[in-house]
């Protein structure tokens, strides 16, 4: 379908908007390298910085979640003395460095730290970027208030009203870790190496996944009837997400309204919801407080797993 005027121009203006934002809140993200920078993959990281993208309005949009959850948490923390998107600045070999908090409770003998994460479903534990993102912030700010720092992660998913926390205690060999793979970002953007490629949760949507040497770079092709299955299949995948938002629209429409039971007739479909109470184990919580109990117990098997990204 054609878009009209008034479309045409909403969408022209929102990416002028945030062009705009973003360079305002954020500068010339190749004079510096961020929190969020340590968190991710290097190879993606010294990329774009080197050749910054022009993301689609689609892709802006989606960015834009994180910006609603943080008003959302925003919101949450009323009442208390919060500062947010605070900047704690430093450096590496005379490079700058900067983490960019999303909320920073300020007390007397410690510091809180909040870094709001979005998620289209519900997590156990935090990723690994998250935990490498929120300890290059910690270990910054120990070095500028110089008393105890503490973090929590906030995962929240917009469209089914989940949320959860972890706390993040902090560890001098991952804050080394995050100081050693600075330094490697900033290597590779004086040229002096090449950077590396670490696999991410979000490789599968990453647009230099053909050119990555974890991923397309060293694919083997293969053959017309393969490439068939696999092109259904992530057909398939595409239409099992799509679906998953829908059912979980209906859902929470019949949860809201406290409808049990509705009919379409123009389909002659029943539908019907019922709470339904589970329990199970906080495995996140039993490894942080048991790790050598969880060690006992914890069961490796062997089995293959394909990815299709």
């Amino acid at each position: 379908m054609e878009k009209n005027k008034f479309e045409t121009f909403l969408e022209s203006n929102l990416l002028k908007v945030l062009k705009l934002e973003t360079k305002k809140t954020l500068g010339n993200r190749l004079d510096y390298i961020g929190a969020s920078d340590i968190g991710g993959c290097p190879y993606k990281v010294v990329t774009d910085k080197l050749n910054p993208p022009e993301h689609s309005l689609k892709q802006q949009i989606i960015f834009q979640r994180g910006h609603l959850a943080e008003a959302l948490v925003y919101k949450m923390l009323d009442g208390l003395d919060v500062v947010d998107q605070f900047e704690v600045l430093g450096d590496i070999d005379n490079f700058p460095l900067k983490a960019h908090l999303d909320f920073l409770i300020k007390a007397k003998n410690r510091c809180v730290i909040i870094e709001v994460k979005t998620v289209s479903a519900p997590v156990d534990e935090p990723y690994e970027s998250w935990v490498f993102q929120v300890h290059m912030q910690m270990g910054m700010m120990l070095e500028e208030c110089g008393h105890n720092v503490e973090a929590h992660i906030l995962a929240i998913d917009l469209n089914s009203g989940w949320m959860k926390t972890f706390k993040i205690e902090f560890d001098d060999n991952i804050f080394n870790l995050c100081l050693n793979k600075a330094q490697h970002i900033k290597d590779s953007l004086a040229g002096e190496c090449e950077p590396k490629a670490i696999v991410q949760f979000y490789c599968g949507s990453c647009h230099l996944k053909m050119s990555c040497p974890k991923q397309g770079k060293f694919a083997e092709d293969l053959p017309e009837d393969i490439k068939d299955d696999i092109k259904f299949i992530k057909e398939s995948k595409a239409m099992a997400k799509e679906s998953k938002l829908r059912e979980n629209r209906v859902k929470s429409f019949l949860v809201n309204t406290d409808v049990k039971l509705a009919k379409d007739t123009c389909t002659d479909t029943i539908v019907s919801i019922r709470e339904n109470e589970t329990s199970r184990l906080d495995m996140y919580r039993f490894k942080t407080e048991n790790p050598d109990l969880y060690k006992e117990y914890l069961k490796t098997t062997s089995t293959y797993v394909m990815s299709v990204i």
